[in-house]
């Protein structure tokens, strides 16, 4: 398989609509191209709605890889504690690393410093008030004549 090839999640949403789209006698190309599920995926759920008995949805497949630790609920909870100030009594449970992570990646609690900019030197200050004085005397046309 190519490695620009990007795997899709497929939602309850997406699922509801392939089999909506099937239900209606639409070809699966076309159901694939009206609802961004790739035709594959499109034909696996077809045939599951079929083997299942038609009258309920296939459900989603476990996804894979380790399973998210909070749940969106608990994220809320999170952030409304961040927002707040309040204790954290509800995250007991949960590590301080955990916590740190749905802050940054779930939450987008994002941590930046401003960059420094660095000050005038002394020197540099002395040369604009020379610049300064030196044109100062210039009427509008001698600079219109330089730029």
């Amino acid at each position: 398989w190519p490695s620009e090839m990007s795997r899709r999640v497929t939602t309850r949403d997406d699922i509801a609509a392939v089999i909506a789209l099937y239900k209606a006698n639409h070809v699966l190309r076309e159901v694939s191209a009206q609802t961004g599920v790739a035709l594959r995926v499109v034909q696996n759920l077809v045939k599951r709605f079929r083997d299942l008995g038609e009258d309920e949805l296939p459900a989603p497949l476990p996804k894979s890889g380790r399973p998210k630790l909070l749940s969106p609920r608990t994220l809320k909870v999170i952030s409304r504690q961040v927002r707040e100030t309040l204790p954290p009594r509800l995250l007991s449970h949960v590590s301080l690393r955990c916590v740190q992570q749905a802050l940054h990646d779930d939450l987008g609690f994002k941590s930046f410093r401003a960059r420094r900019k660095p000050l005038l030197t002394k020197r540099q200050k002395e040369n604009r008030v020379k610049f300064c004085k030196k044109y100062e005397v210039w009427d509008l046309e001698t600079w219109r004549s330089v730029l």
